[in-house]
């Protein structure tokens, strides 16, 4: 699957008029990935799984070219996406410029955040997806075009899996308590460069992975929880187990996560208190493997 997830389509729709200067709405369609809140979104041949709901659709002041997205600081219009990719329950209709020297220009994002002039924050927990889609043009009302919202990954998604070296390790370890990753809390992205940071004031904090805790533990791999954080350091990661306290491990080959990317990373819980790791980049883009140990 691929980092770039599918598109959503502004087309202008024309039709024939009784008065020039009636206004000319742009339509939407839409293909796209897979989503649920507070879940990673995926990709099933460009078409959702399950609706999707609260799309934010942004528009700059209408120019021929270069538009202000600085000057940008509220929502034009949500919608929602079906299973067939059409969209629908526009919270509010758009249209062209009646002036057709100036053309329509749209950015769009998911999930719902604090928009300000230029800047739209959030604050994660690691169970959400943030998707962007850049700045793209819809023509005008002479000349519509199709403007296709090409959403892309802003976070990365580090997959946990766990296995028990020996039946000796599993009494050793009892059953898996946590597993949490130190990181950015407070996201903003950046609407006039399309980039995702952290906040001017950054908050960090120990986020705990998806799953069912406690985690009984087999010789077998096992996934045990997801989490989606901004890329680049890899941060801290803490496990805890019933008969252990929490620990503080790193791991190398992959000091550095990427946007888009699904990073693998196996916990093998050793005899005599060691852990071992592996990490392979899978799912949203295929990249490279690292190994550890603690």
């Amino acid at each position: 699957m691929l980092a770039t997830l599918s598109l959503i389509v502004i087309a202008g729709c024309v039709k024939d008029i009784p008065f020039a200067d009636q206004p000319i709405p742009i339509s939407f369609d839409a293909g796209l990935s897979a989503v649920a809140t507070r879940a990673p979104i995926t990709s099933t041949e460009g078409l959702p799984d399950a609706t999707i709901t609260g799309i934010q659709i942004l528009r700059a002041a209408d120019i021929a070219s270069s538009p202000d997205w600085t000057a940008v600081s509220s929502v034009a219009t949500t919608a929602n996406v079906s299973t067939a990719g059409a969209v629908s329950g526009f919270s509010t209709a758009q249209y062209y410029n009646a002036n057709p020297a100036l053309n329509a220009w749209f950015m769009a994002y998911y999930p719902s955040g604090a928009i300000t002039a230029n800047k739209v924050n959030w604050t994660i927990t690691g169970q959400e997806d943030i998707i962007v889609a850049p700045s793209v043009g819809a023509g005008n009302k002479s000349s519509p075009t199709t403007a296709t919202l090409a959403f892309a990954h802003k976070l990365t998604q580090l997959q946990f899996y766990v296995k028990a070296a020996s039946p000796t390790a599993i009494t050793q370890w009892g059953t898996l308590s946590s597993i949490k990753v130190n990181a950015d809390t407070a996201l903003e992205l950046t609407l006039s460069t399309n980039t995702l940071a952290s906040n001017s004031t950054p908050v960090n904090t120990d986020l705990t992975t998806s799953g069912s805790f406690p985690f009984t533990m087999t010789t077998s791999e096992a996934a045990v929880g997801v989490i989606m954080v901004k890329p680049g350091d890899l941060g801290t990661i803490k496990v805890t187990t019933a008969n252990s306290p929490e620990q503080s491990v790193g791991i190398t080959g992959l000091s550095t996560t990427v946007a888009g990317s699904a990073h693998k990373i196996t916990l093998t819980f050793n005899e005599l208190g060691g852990i071992t790791f592996t990490a392979t980049l899978t799912d949203w883009a295929t990249g490279t493997a690292g190994t550890g140990t603690l």
